[in-house]
């Protein structure tokens, strides 16, 4: 049973209200303090204090103090009158007590509530506002790229212009001071003084001078055909013209080819194994979660009313390691097309980089819940997703859900050498024995 407190000191000014206890020696820690309009609380167990007040005060502005052998209560008045009483004559009655501190109850519930809703709130704007800065970072280099690459599609522009302004000299002039070297075997600069005129140099340097030419003769024709292009030729003969009569042509005809084509499907399964119904529900759910738009707003861009839009610019992010702005696009993403199971299952990775695993679990749970009906079509998803749940289940230390995801995986994709090796291990640390039609299948993969 808590011991209640009956003595404590009040004062009060036209403004405030300070209520003193003692603090019988209780740690700073312990002590829980509720503070309504009508209703005050204290409690360091064992001991309880509780007071409900003559009149309304201002519980947000309401401060408590902790120092030495008392605890001080600072309380601000809704109206500057004097009260004379402290606490309300009509508590006394156990009914109407009891009735004051449900409303009170009440009051700091919802006030806690609001004051939750509204850090959510704030939060979700900081993500909104992160994940923004993140893409206008994104596009500003990519604009950045662009315009270097434009700048040198103008230089070449540039010179191919100044190019065909030149006549034939100049052009074959500029072109040889191009392809002359400038500097010696050594990397010194070549001097202007007579070389060595033996009969050797003076026949390589002829050879040098005659493939110059014909380098500028080919880059000259080259520049031509790029300024005049070639005129469409005239129409020739008809084939049928071309084509001897039958009487006249010699020997058998020529055997010749049918290409026949098949309409193509979605899901390679032979038709009598298929599951259309299954298949094609799954085609219809997948594609309508993919095309949901955010209806336009004055806050936000066309793009970032497009899922997909959001879900490759979350990618670009996972990609350059940015793991928080990468969940900012997925939530994001999520919250326009909350049935697209593709959104969950990339965020689940980003959390397991970030070892965020229980949230990785509840990413990984809704995707396979979206995941059905079970076709080919999303095979290798559910794959992923279990495999993705296990690795999470490994981390919380829950190896009996893990060792039963990689077992449903395993299933999936028998081959699968890794996923048999995680089944092992899991077995073994669980002293699970496999069956022996498992293990025959684990060791043949």
């Amino acid at each position: 049973m808590p011991i209640v407190i009956k003595d404590f000191d009040w004062t009060e000014s036209l403004k405030k209200i300070i209520i003193t206890l003692p603090r019988k020696k209780v740690k700073t820690s312990s002590v829980d303090v509720l503070v309504t309009p009508l209703y005050l609380k204290v409690n360091f167990s064992p001991y309880f204090f509780e007071l409900h007040l003559h009149h309304e005060i201002d519980d947000s502005a309401a401060r408590t103090v902790l120092e030495g052998e008392t605890i001080t209560i600072h309380l601000h008045k809704r109206e500057e009158v004097i009260w004379e009483v402290v606490g309300n004559p009509e508590a006394r009655d156990a009914a109407i007590r009891r009735d004051l501190v449900r409303k009170a109850v009440e009051y700091n519930e919802n006030k806690v509530k609001a004051e939750v809703e509204e850090r959510a709130k704030v939060k979700a704007e900081q993500n909104r506002q992160a994940l923004r800065t993140a893409m206008d970072q994104d596009s500003k280099e990519r604009e950045r790229i662009e315009n270097v690459k434009q700048a040198e599609r103008d230089k070449v522009t540039d010179e191919m212009n100044e190019w065909q302004q030149l006549d034939d000299d100049e052009r074959e002039r500029k072109y040889l001071q191009s392809i002359k070297p400038q500097t010696g075997a050594g990397g010194d600069q070549v001097s202007d003084t007579p070389a060595d005129v033996s009969s050797e140099n003076v026949v390589e340097t002829a050879d040098h001078i005659k493939e110059d030419h014909e380098r500028a003769r080919k880059f000259e024709k080259i520049k031509h055909n790029l300024a005049n292009p070639l005129k469409p030729r005239e129409p020739e003969e008809t084939k049928m013209d071309q084509k001897p009569l039958l009487w006249e042509s010699d020997g058998p005809r020529k055997s010749s080819e049918i290409s026949v084509s098949f309409t193509q499907r979605y899901f390679p399964s032979a038709a009598r194994e298929s599951l259309k119904a299954e298949e094609e529900a799954w085609i219809e759910k997948n594609v309508r979660a993919q095309s949901v738009i955010k209806p336009a707003d004055g806050d936000t861009k066309d793009e970032e009313r497009n899922p997909m839009w959001l879900c490759d610019k979350a990618g670009v992010f996972y990609k350059q390691g940015n793991f928080p702005a990468a969940i900012n696009a997925y939530s994001e993403a999520i919250k326009i097309s909350p049935d697209l199971p593709k959104l969950y299952i990339n965020r689940a990775s980003c959390y397991i980089v970030l070892n965020l695993f229980e949230d990785a679990v509840t990413d990984c749970t809704r995707a396979l819940d979206l995941l059905t009906p079970p076709v080919e079509g999303n095979r290798m998803s559910r794959l992923r997703t279990l495999a993705k749940r296990g690795s999470a289940y490994c981390q919380l230390g829950c190896f009996q859900d893990a060792l039963s995801d990689y077992r449903l995986a395993l299933k999936l994709a028998p081959e699968d050498k890794k996923l048999g090796e995680d089944v092992q291990l899991l077995e073994k640390k669980l002293n699970i024995s496999m069956p022996s039609s498992d293990a025959s299948r684990a060791v043949a993969t």
